[in-house]
């Protein structure tokens, strides 16, 4: 059997290393985070590419994984079946393509017409595994009819499950406190597994490989000849096939980056990644390797382009019914409300709320509701009692700029310190506890002694489930004063105005407030869900809201900062008080807190709203009931909601966010009166009171693009579960608390599970891009646009589309290829 060469540093192939080096930095920025199973949040999976045009990442995906980011064609023909797609809509995408994809695809496009789209519709999908970029391993695989690459992706990501985990291995790995690569080495060294699947001295090649990763990265490509011009696709495609571990690599180094901190660990797994391919080729070169590799496809099909032409036509069909509901809700006055309302309630703008908040409306005239990003503009690390170290409340575009402890709400110093110490003891003995268990000996005198009593504790989950708990208990308040830790927890008083002053400028509440002024944050309650975080607020960090609402509700209800609130034109009257809420969007009900801190003079005006959001609750339960398989007008309705909160083999406890697909920016009177099912964010916004256009810049930078991630997650695991999304549930197990894994090994789980966008039979999620409406003069929205290179890129390359209302909802403006575009009624 032959054995493998040695690393080459002096092949024919490309050897410039700062050459080499910047093309695998480019591979490597393509990649998007994954941010782990503790703080799940949405994130756009094609983060690395919205600096290129949509249709441009279309192609490049294609040649990546099979089916790239396309619904197949059968999904279409489907929708143009039942009528949904129009002869209108074929039309209008025809004339989108031909302004966006310009000169790139003229010549193409002049061949296209509507009957050759319906012609397409009644085609077959074909097959791009031809097209197909590929790695050394799986050309060797298609050669010899081996399993290289799973066996390459099973081995590093056991390597990274090792040196990441974050405390569910009994066992550390001995070389964690060395960098990425150098860990690998070692670790490769002492293998001999691949040796055994028949890569002979493959320990060997190991030892001969440069000590560090840049030097690694330089002599693999060269070994390999990878031409220059082709280093940065073949890179990409290297990190693509361990996705998963890549992307939580990435969220690591820019979490490091946010802080100030390098970090090229993965450049390092780039290295180790290519030192496999590297020994493959070395190995198995030859004729018949050489049929299948190295692959040069051409950079658009038919099928793609197809595909695209599709996709723009169920968009507009989505965009006619979207703006009809406008149409038809925008009054021609003002929302009529009274003088001052009763009750005005601040609900995340993730489209659960919209539900909620149509119900709540509906529940009384004397209500009304506000969109604003879910954390209430409230930068903070919030440090549980009985921790030293806590989570960040916040958008991960953000870094938190305060921390905020929890304390006891009334309670002694001396009871504190000995809550306190109780506190800290029960998670030592829970610690303790969890090691016997786990550990390689003790593990199985722990089966045979007490197995039997976690067997009552199974028959207890699966027939009488306890509530699953959510939120912060009541007993428990964030303490603002700043600790005796020199300032490094608590918000300091002129940082409270200011706080202040921003959320409820960016809110639209600076007059006309109501008695009761709720900030309702929100979470999800679900059991044995891994993705759980994902179902809770994405402003708040992937937790729950409930902490930023009790945080803005101790600073607004505080003398000092209203008296300081007046001297900026913010004038709180004496009877307004602010409450905390959290809205469970599993179940639609919604937790106030601390009520007996509210005045006496407000307990008629708690009442009537403890009663308008029961109401509204029961009626957001009977208009998500049909989703969820539910009958509407069953009498066991709630308690059959709450029931799948509790289940521990409930996959689709909610439906989470599937279905978002419009993000608007306006006042509430704008669509107070459509019924948009669920499917908008909402953000309340007036451009007359924005007179600096800061409320419109943070709106733009912020919340839609933060939409946008959530939008694009849920289109990927859409388009293409199995590489973008995290497939069957059923079978995910865990990884060092990290992340899931399908069954007992591969990559990591890049996206959603496939029953949070299917039910089974049909998609209830629709891959559409997010259409983003903003109330606002084109002049100032253009003026952010030049900004923000990065929201300008969202938005000309086509990622998101944008739409500018004008003249109070008169006037309705696309953003298309450059200029405005004016939709006809």
């Amino acid at each position: 059997m032959n054995t493998i060469e040695e690393p080459q540093s002096n092949n024919t192939a490309t050897t410039n290393a700062p050459e080499t080096l910047a093309a695998a930095r480019v591979a490597c920025q393509r990649l998007a985070p994954l941010w782990p199973l503790q703080h799940f949040v949405a994130v756009n999976p094609f983060l690395g590419l919205t600096s290129r045009p949509f249709a441009e990442g279309c192609e490049l995906l294609q040649r990546m994984a099979p089916g790239g980011m396309q619904m197949p064609l059968n999904y279409y023909r489907g929708k143009f079946t039942s009528g949904v797609i129009t002869d209108a809509d074929l039309e209008s995408a025809l004339t989108h393509a031909r302004q966006i994809l310009g000169v790139s695809h003229a010549e193409e496009l002049a061949d296209w017409n509507v009957g050759r789209l319906k012609a397409v519709l009644h085609e077959d999908s074909r097959g791009a595994g031809e097209e197909q970029m590929l790695s050394i391993a799986e050309a060797v695989d298609r050669a010899r009819g081996t399993s290289w690459s799973v066996a390459i992706v099973e081995s590093i990501a056991r390597f990274c499950a090792a040196y990441f985990d974050e405390g569910q291995s009994a066992w550390r790995l001995p070389w964690k406190a060395q960098p990425l690569f150098a860990a690998w080495r070692e670790a490769a060294s002492l293998d001999a597994s691949f040796e055994l699947l028949g890569l002979p001295d493959f320990r060997k090649w190991v030892s001969k490989l440069p000590s560090d990763a840049e030097s690694a990265i330089t002599t693999s490509l060269a070994q390999l000849g990878i031409a220059a011009n082709a280093a940065e696709d073949f890179l990409h495609k290297q990190l693509f096939t361990i996705r998963g571990w890549a992307g939580y690599v990435q969220y690591r180094v820019r979490a490091n980056r946010m802080h100030g901190r390098g970090d090229d660990s993965l450049l390092h797994l780039l290295a180790i990644r290519l030192a496999f391919d590297a020994a493959l080729l070395a190995h198995f070169d030859g004729p018949a390797l050489r049929e299948f590799w190295p692959v040069n496809p051409d950079a658009s099909t038919s099928d793609t382009l197809a595909k695209l032409l599709l996709q723009f036509t169920d968009e507009y069909a989505w965009q006619r019914q979207l703006t009809q509901k406008l149409r038809v809700a925008s009054p021609t006055q003002p929302h009529a409300l009274p003088a001052r309302p009763s009750v005005q309630a601040v609900f995340c703008i993730d489209v659960r709320s919209e539900i909620l908040r149509r119900a709540l409306e509906a529940a009384s005239p004397k209500f009304e509701t506000l969109g604003f990003a879910g954390f209430f503009g409230l930068p903070i690390e919030y440090i549980p009692f009985g921790q030293h170290h806590g989570a960040s409340q916040c958008p991960v575009l953000l870094t938190p700029k305060f921390r905020v402890r929890e304390t006891l709400r009334a309670a002694s110093e001396a009871d504190e310190k000995l809550a306190w110490k109780r506190k800290r003891l029960g998670k030592r003995l829970s610690y303790s506890w969890n090691s016997f268990k786990t550990s390689a000996i003790s593990c199985f005198s722990f089966v045979e002694t007490a197995g039997l009593a976690f067997g009552v504790k199974l028959v207890r989950d699966a027939f009488a489930p306890k509530t699953p708990h959510h939120g912060h208990s009541q007993t428990h308040r964030p303490e603002l004063d700043l600790g005796d830790d020199h300032g490094v927890t608590g918000i300091a008083p002129e940082d409270r105005v200011q706080l202040a002053l921003g959320a409820l400028r960016n809110m639209g509440l600076t007059n006309n407030f109501a008695r009761l002024v709720v900030l309702c944050g929100h979470g999800s309650a679900t059991t044995n869900n891994p993705h759980g975080s994902g179902l809770d607020c994405g402003a708040c960090g992937g937790h729950a809201g409930d902490v930023n609402a009790r945080v803005g509700v101790a600073i607004l209800n505080n003398p000092t900062v209203r008296t300081a609130l007046a001297t900026h034109g913010i004038a709180i009257p004496d009877d307004t008080w602010f409450l905390a809420g959290l809205h469970n969007t599993t179940t639609d009900e919604v937790t106030l807190y601390d009520l007996d801190l509210v005045p006496a003079s407000h307990r008629g005006g708690l009442a009537e709203l403890q009663s308008a959001l029961l109401t509204a609750g029961k009626r957001a339960r009977r208009e998500r009931a049909a989703l969820l398989g539910l009958d509407c007008t069953d009498p066991a309705l709630d308690d059959l909601v709450t029931a799948r909160s509790r289940d521990w083999a409930q996959v689709r406890p909610e439906w989470g966010l599937a279905g978002n697909a419009a993000f608007i920016a306006a006042p509430r009177s704008r669509t107070s009166a459509a019924n948009l099912e669920g499917r908008v964010f909402l953000h309340n916004y007036d451009h007359r009171a924005d007179t600096d256009n800061s409320t419109l810049d943070l709106i733009m930078t912020a919340p839609m693009v933060v939409a946008n991630w959530i939008n694009l997650q849920y289109f990927a695991s859409t388009v293409n579960n199995a590489v973008f999304g995290s497939g069957n549930k059923v079978i995910h197990n865990v990884v060092g608390t990290i992340g899931v894994c399908q069954g007992n090994g591969g990559d990591l789980q890049t996206g959603l599970p496939l029953q949070s966008v299917h039910d089974g039979t049909k998609w209830i999620h629709e891959p559409l891009r997010l259409h983003v409406f903003l109330e606002a003069p084109r002049e100032r929205i253009a003026a952010i646009l030049a900004k923000h290179e990065g929201v300008r890129h969202l938005v000309e390359n086509g990622w998101l589309l944008l739409f500018a209302i004008e003249e109070e909802g008169a006037a309705l403006y696309r953003h298309t290829a450059g200029q405005w575009e004016q939709i006809s009624s």
